[in-house]
């Protein structure tokens, strides 16, 4: 009995030594599962980022508008006189010179009204020499008191009616001449022929236009820019101009009118370039974008305008060091519409996140996915285009493609 009572008592202790040592293996497991899980949101907190280095060189800002290409000049061509069409001389496209016959009216009718007038002139001229010769007897008569003054005065008014007739009949014979030389429709301007409306044997009068010429040789381009640029926007300044038509060049103009007026509702003003057409490559209508520069500067530390973020007091940027983003206050000047300018906090050569910043926080692990490529782009190409000219606040460090001999202010 005593040994039985013994076996089991060794029973229970290997048992229950059993039950400590898968105890304690599962809370060994429980504990390197906890030190996964713990370790799990700092590999989350990685977060990925683009980042981009500060470069230095030439930055402006500029006012850009979209407007069309118009004429210099043009003339809508409208018959003075109604008649049937007997000769075209011009069609669309042509150029053709001030003074250049463009179409020409039957004249049957128009020739036998200048001889009817041209007769009709010669007798009054007869008659009113006639009766001025009338006149001069009678008053020579009126004189001795031979005829008394009724009949002076008689004679008197039959010659000054003869007189109107025959300045009556003169203004018709200029009439008629006119109108027989309207029959010739010439081109009041020089240019190029754009429309044509109508053909030979068709009837014509002063309610129809039968060309339009344009002045192509200049054309010009009105825009509307907003009300905060009339300050830097001068007469004599040079805009740099693209067309949608013509995607791989580009036009510079000079900027002729400036309109003195803002308007209310749109808060903008209207500014006309005119650009050189020589080629007559631009065309009427044509959708042209104009750009024009507001401030510039030759020399200036810049990032892409992704990189800055609106703070309490300004903008705000992160600057990656160490596998780390740090929250740097920085101060701008020129708002470019892709890179800002810094004037302090960063300089270049520093790295700074373009995208990735939502969820971002002072010291922050990162995990850079560009980093090489933006150093190596570095090392190849420094920290940036070299400025072209001094350091100073002008357009001449602009590059070629962009807007020339502007007014530049701070």
């Amino acid at each position: 009995m005593q040994g039985k009572n013994g076996s089991a008592k060794r029973v229970t202790k290997t048992v229950i030594l059993a039950m400590l040592v898968i105890g304690m293996g599962l809370g060994g497991c429980q504990g390197s599962n906890d030190a996964q899980t713990r370790e799990l949101p700092q590999e989350k907190a990685r977060a990925e980022v683009v980042v981009n280095a500060v470069k230095q060189g030439a930055i402006f800002k500029a006012f850009r508008a979209v407007g069309n290409v118009a004429p210099q000049d043009y003339a809508r061509i409208i018959p003075k006189v109604s008649g049937r069409i007997a000769h075209i001389a011009a069609a669309e496209g042509d150029k053709v010179q001030k003074g250049q016959v463009l179409l020409q009216i039957d004249t049957f009718d128009y020739e036998w009204n200048f001889q009817n007038a041209s007769a009709l002139a010669k007798q009054a001229e007869a008659n009113m020499n006639m009766r001025k010769r009338d006149f001069a007897r009678m008053e020579k008569l009126h004189t001795t008191k031979a005829i008394s003054d009724q009949a002076f005065q008689d004679a008197k008014t039959v010659y000054e009616v003869s007189r109107f007739t025959y300045d009556q009949a003169v203004a018709g014979l200029k009439i008629a001449r006119r109108n027989l030389r309207e029959c010739t429709v010439t081109a009041p301007i020089a240019g190029v022929v754009t429309e044509k409306f109508v053909n030979e044997g068709e009837l014509v009068s002063p309610q129809v236009v039968a060309f339009v010429v344009m002045q192509m040789d200049e054309v010009k381009v009105e825009v509307d820019l907003p009300e905060e640029a009339y300050g830097y926007i001068a007469v004599g300044n040079q805009s740099h101009i693209t067309v949608d038509a013509i995607p791989d060049e580009s036009f510079t103009g000079t900027i002729t009118k400036l309109y003195p007026t803002i308007d209310p509702a749109s808060r903008t003003f209207k500014v006309t370039v005119t650009l050189k057409n020589p080629q007559l490559r631009l065309r009427s209508g044509m959708t042209a974008r104009a750009e024009v520069i507001q401030k510039a500067r030759g020399e200036a530390a810049y990032a892409p305008s992704g990189a800055f973020v609106p703070g309490e007091k300004g903008y705000f940027v992160y600057k990656v060091e160490s596998g780390k983003v740090n929250k740097v206050e920085v101060s701008v000047g020129i708002e470019g519409d892709e890179v800002f300018e810094i004037l302090s906090g960063i300089g270049p050569g520093d790295l700074v996140v373009v995208e990735g910043l939502t969820g971002l926080r002072d010291g922050m692990a990162v995990k850079v996915t560009n980093e090489a490529l933006v150093r190596q782009k570095e090392e190849s190409e420094g920290p940036g285009a070299p400025p072209a000219t001094p350091s100073t606040d002008d357009t001449s460090g602009i590059a070629a493609h962009t807007i020339l001999n502007v007014t530049a202010k701070d």
